[in-house]
C-alpha cells in the first residue's frame, strides 16, 4: 500500500468550494429562469474537480487498478440522491448521499474490505460530490429546477412533469450519470503513475467536468427538439459553447503542464510541424 501523495491544493478548501458551488446550482432555479440551468451546468465543472480529487485521494493508496469502479460507486450512491433531492428539495438529497457514504465507508472499514486511512469521509465526499454534480447537469438539461416549494417542504409538482420528460423520456438520463462516473475517475486513472501530482490531475478534470458540460448542452438541445421548444434553444447552445470553451481551456493548460513537466516531448510527425 502506498501513501498518500501531498498535495497542492487543501482537499478541505476543494470540498468546500464544491459544496457552495454545487449547491446553489442546485438553487438558482428560485430565479426562474433558463439562464438558471446554463448556470448550474457551469457550478457542475468545480463540484466534478472536488470528486475527481476525492477519487484520487482513495485510488492512491492502491495501483490505481480500483478508480474506474470507484467513479462508478461515487454516481451509483449519488443517483439516488439526486432524484430525491430533485424530488424534495437538494439539502435533502446532499445529507441522504452523506449518510450513504459513511454507511458504506464505515462498513468497509470495519470489516478491513480495503485499508485506507480515513474512507468513511472520502466515501461521504465522493456521494455528496456526485449527487450535486448529478442534480446540477440535470437542472441544466431539464433547464432550470425550481426549488420553491408550493406547500410545505416538497417542490413544485411542475418538477416531477420536467424530470420525467427531461431525462426519463428522452433516457438523457444514461448519459448524464455516465458522465458524471467518467468525469470524476477519468483524471486520475489517465495520470497515475509514479510521476502523478494533483495539480496537473485536476487539469484533467477540468477537461472531464468541460465534456461534462458539454453533453449537458447536448442534450438540452435534444430534449427542446424533441418537444418542439425551439424558442428555447439559445441558451441551450449557450451551454454547448461554454463546454467546449471549459474544454478546450482546461485541456491546453493540461498539455503545456505535461510537456513542460514530461522527461522528453517527442513529436510524431501528426500534424507535420510547419517549417
Amino acid at each position: 500500500m502506498s501513501e498518500i501523495k501531498k498535495v497542492t491544493i487543501d482537499p478541505t478548501k476543494l470540498m468546500i468550494v464544491g459544496l457552495a458551488c454545487g449547491l446553489v446550482g442546485a438553487y438558482l432555479g428560485a430565479i426562474r429562469s433558463e439562464v438558471a440551468g446554463l448556470l448550474a451546468g457551469i457550478l457542475a465543472v468545480p463540484v466534478i474537480v472536488w470528486g475527481a480529487d476525492t477519487v484520487r485521494r482513495i485510488a492512491s493508496y492502491g495501483l490505481g487498478t480500483g478508480v474506474p469502479s470507484i467513479g462508478n460507486l461515487s454516481s451509483s450512491m449519488g443517483l439516488l440522491a439526486a432524484l430525491v433531492g430533485l424530488a424534495y428539495q437538494p439539502v435533502i438529497g446532499v445529507i441522504l448521499a452523506a449518510v450513504a457514504g459513511v454507511v458504506y465507508g464505515a462498513f468497509v472499514a470495519r470489516f478491513k474490505i480495503l485499508e485506507i486511512p480515513r474512507l468513511p469521509r472520502y466515501t461521504t465526499e465522493l456521494a455528496m460530490a456526485a449527487s450535486l454534480a448529478l442534480m446540477c447537469l440535470a437542472s441544466c438539461v431539464i433547464g432550470y429546477y425550481n426549488p420553491i416549494p408550493e406547500s410545505g417542504f416538497l417542490a413544485p409538482t411542475s418538477n416531477f412533469e420536467n424530470i420525467f420528460k427531461a431525462l426519463f423520456v428522452t433516457g438523457f438520463v444514461a448519459a448524464i450519470f455516465w458522465i458524471t462516473s467518467v468525469a470524476m475517475l477519468h483524471p486520475f486513472n489517465a495520470g497515475l503513475g509514479v510521476g502523478e501530482r494533483q495539480g496537473r490531475t485536476l487539469k484533467i478534470a477540468v477537461v472531464t467536468g468541460g465534456m461534462a458540460l458539454t453533453l449537458a448542452g447536448i442534450a438540452r438541445i435534444g430534449y427542446l427538439t424533441i418537444f418542439g421548444a425551439s424558442t428555447q434553444l439559445y441558451i441551450a447552445y449557450a451551454t454547448l459553447a461554454a463546454g467546449v470553451v471549459v474544454w478546450a481551456g482546461g485541456l491546453v493548460a493540461f498539455l503545456r503542464t505535461a510537456i513542460r513537466e514530461a522527461a522528453s516531448a517527442v513529436w510524431t510527425g501528426i500534424p507535420p510541424k510547419k517549417k
